[in-house]
């Protein structure tokens, strides 16, 4: 694409139809029926889609989202410490941008899952008020992707994983790792 969409936060309907790789009547149709979100230019029957609402669009329907320039992982950790995860979390997305959040509770992370739309969750079982049934169920009814949810046992302080056998460094990494090939 010739200009640089890595910075950009609105695009015009033409734009996201190159970023998508369909027609710009594609895209037009998309935004009337409500599947595509944005607004339209006061005065004018020129359509603007926002960054996030074009990234929503484009994880929902399974795009190559190559072609939007790199953007910003989001990923929330609840329950665990910052010297548990970050790291582990860091070096396997070297050359991504990562945004790691933190939460210790439940109120917290539903807040920061709100706010930030997190792609991988990684939560300490021992965090009270948490399922996550109900984290996939709430996020994807807010019109979101459902995200990658890793579950971590806290024991004698260190990390173990409930759900496989494997070294919980491992698991997060292959979750991350995995997140990055999708």
């Amino acid at each position: 694409m010739e200009n640089n969409t890595t910075d950009k936060q609105v695009f015009t309907t033409g734009e996201a139809a190159k970023i998508c790789n369909v027609s710009q009547q594609t895209i037009i149709r998309c935004f009337d029926s409500g599947r595509l979100h944005g607004f339209k230019v006061p005065g004018s029957r020129f359509r603007r889609i926002p960054r996030e609402e074009l990234v929503r669009f484009m994880q929902q329907n399974k795009m190559d989202m190559s072609q939007l320039g790199s953007s910003v992982i989001q990923v929330l950790v609840i329950g665990l410490s910052a010297t548990e995860t970050d790291y582990v979390i860091q070096n396997h997305a070297a050359g991504h941008k990562v945004n790691i959040l933190h939460a210790t509770d439940a109120w917290e992370a539903g807040f920061l899952a709100n706010e930030c739309s997190p792609e991988l969750i990684i939560m300490s079982s021992e965090v009270n008020g948490i399922q996550k049934s109900s984290v996939n169920s709430t996020l994807t009814k807010q019109g979101g992707v459902e995200p990658m949810i890793v579950t971590v046992e806290n024991t004698n302080s260190e990390l173990s994983v409930t759900q496989q056998p494997s070294e919980p460094k491992e698991i997060i990494k292959q979750a991350v790792l995995q997140l990055l090939s999708a």
